[in-house]
C-alpha cells in the first residue's frame, strides 16, 4: 500500500544472512543476528598403522538452527537473485512468508529475522523469501526496474493498469515479469499451505467468509490489527489471490503493517504465524 521510500538494509547484506539494520530500532527485545550458528560435530580416522591410529573432527556450522537449505528461485530484471531459506521439517507443513514484495515497504524483513532462529513447532516445514522484488528493495521504490507493481502482474484476473513507473502500473501482459514467473514456478513446486504476504502501511488484515477465514481473525487479534480491507487500489492481478484461486486448499493473504513497527511488534507477528499453523483449514 505505501508510496514512499524507507530505509532499506543494503541488499549484500542481505544476501549474506546478516540481520537487518535497524531491527533494535523495531522490536524492544534485541534479535539474534540471522547467522546464529548451529555447529555439528563428525569424528572419522584420518590414518592408521599397526602402532598408531589418529583422528580428526570435522566441524560443520549451520546458518541458523535446524536450516536445510537456500535456494536461488530465479534472478530480478537487474540480475539479483530472489532467494528462499529452507528450515524445520522437511515432512511438515509448508509454510511461505514473503518480506518484500514491494521494494519500499520492507519492514517484513524484521520479521523474517526472527523466524530465522524462532524455536518451531513440530511439524512446520518453513520458507523464508526476503524479497520477492530485489530490485525494488535494492532502490527503494514500489516496483521492479521496469516500473511493473509485481502486486498486480499475476495471472488471476489480470487487468492492464497504468503506465510504467505509476504506482498500480500491472505490466504487458499476466506474469510479464522474470520475478512473478520465478514465484510462480517456485509455489506451483512448494505448494505452501500457508503463504503470508507482508505490506504497508493500512495497519490492517482484509476479513474473510471463506474457510480461511478464522486463521486471518486469530492472527488479528494475536498481532492487534483491525480485520477490514484497504480501500483506493485496483486489486486484480494480485498474488495472494492467485495463489487462493489456483490451490484452493491453501490459505494466503496479506498482512498490512504500519508506517513503522512498534517495539516488540516484529515479534508478535513472528510467534503469530507460527500459533495459526494449526488453525488451516
Amino acid at each position: 500500500m505505501r508510496r514512499r521510500g524507507v530505509a532499506v538494509a543494503t541488499l549484500t547484506a542481505l544476501m549474506a544472512l546478516a540481520a537487518c539494520s535497524g531491527n533494535s530500532d523495531r522490536d524492544a527485545a534485541p534479535v539474534t543476528s540471522a547467522v546464529t550458528s548451529t555447529t555439528v560435530a563428525a569424528t572419522s580416522t584420518s590414518s592408521t598403522s599397526s602402532t598408531t591410529s589418529t583422528s580428526s573432527t570435522t566441524t560443520t556450522t549451520l546458518p541458523f538452527p535446524g536450516y536445510l537449505g537456500e535456494e536461488v528461485i530465479g534472478t530480478s530484471v537487474e540480475g539479483r537473485p530472489i532467494t528462499v531459506q529452507h528450515r524445520g521439517d522437511p515432512n511438515g507443513i509448508p509454510v511461505l512468508v514473503v518480506g518484500v514484495i514491494h521494494g519500499d515497504e520492507n519492514d517484513g524483513l524484521a520479521i523474517l529475522d526472527l523466524l530465522r532462529t524462532a524455536e518451531l513447532p513440530s511439524g512446520v516445514d518453513l520458507y523464508l523469501m526476503d524479497a520477492m522484488n530485489p530490485d525494488g528493495l535494492a532502490n527503494d521504490v514500489r516496483g521492479n526496474a521496469h516500473g511493473v507493481d509485481l502486486n498486480r502482474n499475476f495471472p488471476h484476473d489480470w487487468t492492464s493498469i497504468a503506465s510504467p513507473g505509476q504506482w498500480e502500473y500491472s505490466g504487458t501482459g499476466p506474469a510479464s515479469e522474470p520475478e512473478t514467473q520465478a514465484f510462480i514456478d517456485f509455489v506451483q513446486r512448494v505448494q505452501p499451505r500457508l503463504t503470508i504476504w507482508y505490506h504497508q502501511d493500512a495497519f490492517s488484515i482484509a476479513p474473510s467468509s471463506g474457510p480461511d477465514g478464522p486463521v486471518r481473525a486469530e492472527y488479528a487479534r494475536l498481532t492487534g490489527l483491525p480485520l477490514e480491507g484497504v480501500p483506493g487500489g485496483t486489486y486484480t492481478g494480485v498474488a495472494a489471490t492467485w495463489q487462493r484461486r489456483t490451490f484452493p486448499d491453501d490459505t494466503a493473504f496479506i498482512v498490512e503493517l504500519g508506517p513503522t513497527l512498534a517495539p516488540g511488534e516484529a515479534r508478535r507477528h513472528a510467534e503469530a504465524i507460527l500459533a495459526v499453523v494449526p488453525l488451516l483449514p
